[in-house]
């Protein structure tokens, strides 16, 4: 069994832990200041966010115009997180703009990008789970 984990997946399910840490030490350990708790799962995730959008670019062949565009959009969604934070606007509307972006990029990576392949099992067992997860965590984290 154990030869048939993918580690890529491993690894992906592991980028869990800091958010399922932020979570306990807000809840149960209070040891971490909150400020820095906020600003670190605000910038996780984003790099999370880009780090997807950029899954799709592949630089050995010339892509569609469409992939290029959506592969670029969550970068510059991204800074303007980035700035909302710096300017300090509210940390919990923040991270409610984060789960919405994470739930559409889901939903534009299926019709962009899985639709059109015949093996979804990257999908259906890293993409969909994760999200929820992330997702939970950060509606935990400000509630």
């Amino acid at each position: 069994m154990l030869q048939k984990l993918n580690p890529q997946f491993i690894f992906s399910y592991l980028g869990l832990i800091p958010y399922l840490i932020i979570n306990i030490n807000k809840y149960f350990i209070f040891q971490i200041n909150l400020e820095l708790t906020i600003h670190f799962s605000i910038y996780y995730t984003v790099i999370i966010i880009v780090f997807i959008g950029s899954m799709n670019w592949n630089l050995d062949k010339k892509l569609d115009k469409m992939i290029v565009i959506y592969g670029l959009l969550p970068s510059l969604y991204s800074i303007i997180i980035i700035i909302l934070n710096l300017i300090n606007f509210d940390f919990k509307k923040i991270i409610l703009l984060l789960v919405i972006f994470l739930i559409i990029q889901l939903f534009f990576d299926y019709k962009f990008i899985y639709s059109k392949k015949e093996n979804k099992i990257a999908f259906y067992f890293l993409r969909i789970p994760l999200t929820f997860l992330i997702s939970i965590f950060l509606l935990i984290f400000i509630s």
